[in-house]
C-alpha cells in the first residue's frame, strides 16, 4: 500500500554479568534486583527486525526467521504502549503491524536471544510511530534484559522502588571504548533451553528459600562490579560475574520442582576455567551462563589466543568462528596441559563444544543506524 509505512532496527544480545532472577511485578516486568550487562558483538550476534504498519492489515502478525509465531501477551504490551505514544496521527496508530525477525544466533537455547529480539521489536515498532522516548520503559516490557540492548558497552537497568514501574529503566555504564574486552561464547547445545525463563524464576520467587540469601549480597556484588568496571580491574570484574552465576544456578537448583540449565558439558567449562587459571597463577578467564547450557567466558584480549588454544586442547570444538588476536608471551601452562589438571586425556576432551564465537563488545540497538539495519535484513 502506498500508505504503508516500513522501519527496521537491530540490536545484538547482552550478557548479564550480574543477572536478574525474579520479578516483583510480572505484568510490568520489573526486577527484584539491579542487573548489569555487557552488549555483544553485532557483527557476529544480532537480531534485524522490519516493522510494516498499513491500514490494509486485518491484524498485527510476527514472524521469526521466517515461520509465524504467536503475537505474546509481551509483544502486544510493547504495541499498546508505542501506539499510545504514536507521534504519526491517531490513523496509524489504529493500524496493524507486521513484525519479521531474523536471528544470526539460535533463538531460545539460554543466549539471550529475547534481550536483541525484543529490544529490535521495541525499536523498530518505536520508529514506525516516530517516537524514541521512554524507549527503555518500552523495551522492558517486551523482555526485561531488552532494555540493556539498547547501550553499547556496559549496562545497568535498575530495579526501581514505583509502583508503576517509571524508574525502573536501563543506563550506560560504560562505552564499548572504555574498556577492550572480548566474551567467547561456547556454545555447547542450540536447541531450546529446558525451562523458559518467566516461569522459571516465578518457580524460583514462589519456593526457593535461597533466593533471599542470593538478594541480600547483591548490593554489594553490583557495587563490585561498577568499581572494577570503572577501574578496568579485570581480576574482579571475573571473580563476581563467576560468584553470581554460581549463585543464581544454585537458586535454580533449589527451585521446587528444581530448575537445571547446565549440562555436563557446561559443567566442564566452568572446571576449565578454574584450573586454567590455577596453572597461569591468575586470572585468565571469567565465565557466566544465563538460563542455558552455553557458557560465556571473559577474558582481556592478549589472553584470547592463549584460552582458545587450551579450550582447542582440551575440548572437541566444532568451529571457532572471530578472530583470535596474537600469541602472547604471558602463558605458563603447560604445551600438553589438557584442561584436566594432569597434562594429558583428561575428562573434559569428550566434551564437545558446537561453535566458539569470540565477540567484541558491542554497539547498542540505538547506535546502529536503521540502513544498516535494512541492509542486513536485505
Amino acid at each position: 500500500s502506498d500508505e504503508s509505512f516500513i522501519a527496521y532496527a537491530a540490536a545484538a544480545p547482552n550478557l548479564a554479568l550480574i543477572k536478574y532472577w525474579g520479578k516483583r511485578d510480572s505484568r510490568l516486568v520489573l526486577p527484584l534486583n539491579n542487573s548489569i550487562s555487557v552488549t555483544l558483538d553485532d557483527q557476529l550476534m544480532r537480531t534485524v527486525t522490519m516493522a510494516t504498519a498499513s491500514p490494509e492489515f486485518a491484524e498485527d502478525f510476527v514472524e521469526l526467521n521466517g515461520k509465524p509465531v504467536e503475537v505474546t501477551d509481551r509483544m502486544r504490551a510493547v504495541l499498546q504502549s508505542l501506539r499510545q505514544r504514536c507521534q504519526r496521527g491517531q490513523d496509524l496508530a489504529s493500524w496493524k503491524v507486521r513484525v519479521a525477525t531474523r536471528n544470526s544466533f539460535p533463538t531460545a537455547a539460554g543466549l539471550a536471544s529475547s534481550s536483541s529480539g525484543l529490544c529490535a521489536f521495541a525499536v523498530a515498532v518505536a520508529r514506525l510511530a516516530d517516537t524514541l522516548r521512554w524507549l527503555s520503559t518500552v523495551a522492558r516490557l517486551g523482555s526485561g534484559s531488552a532494555c540493556r540492548s539498547l547501550f553499547a558497552g556496559f549496562a545497568e537497568w535498575s530495579a526501581g522502588q514505583r509502583p508503576d514501574g517509571v524508574d525502573s529503566t536501563a543506563s550506560q555504564l560504560a562505552s564499548a571504548g572504555h574498556w577492550d574486552l572480548r566474551v567467547l561464547v561456547c556454545v555447547v547445545g542450540a536447541g531450546a533451553k529446558s525451562a523458559p525463563s518467566t516461569q522459571a524464576m516465578a518457580r524460583t520467587v514462589a519456593t526457593s528459600s535461597l533466593l533471599p540469601a542470593r538478594l541480600s549480597c547483591l548490593p554489594d556484588r553490583l557495587a563490585a562490579v561498577r568499581e572494577a568496571v570503572a577501574g578496568r580491574d579485570f581480576a574482579s570484574l571475573a571473580e563476581m560475574s563467576m560468584r553470581d552465576s554460581n549463585c543464581l544456578h544454585a537458586v535454580c537448583a533449589d527451585t521446587y520442582p528444581p530448575v537445571h540449565y547446565l549440562t555436563d558439558a557446561s559443567r566442564a567449562i566452568i572446571d576449565f576455567v578454574h584450573r586454567l587459571n590455577e596453572a597461569s597463577g591468575r586470572v585468565v578467564l571469567g565465565y557466566t551462563a544465563d538460563a542455558g547450557p552455553n557458557v560465556c567466558l571473559l577474558a582481556q584480549p592478549a589472553d584470547v589466543h592463549l584460552a582458545a588454544g587450551c579450550l582447542q586442547r582440551a575440548f572437541d570444538i566444532g568451529q571457532v568462528v572471530g578472530d583470535l588476536g596474537e600469541a602472547a608471551d604471558n602463558s605458563k601452562v603447560p604445551s600438553d596441559w589438557a584442561g584436566d589438571g594432569s597434562g594429558g586425556e583428561g575428562a573434559t576432551a569428550r566434551h564437545r563444544i558446537e561453535s566458539l564465537l569470540i565477540c567484541r563488545l558491542g554497539r547498542g540497538a540505538l547506535d546502529i543506524p536503521q540502513a544498516e539495519a535494512a541492509a542486513w535484513f536485505d
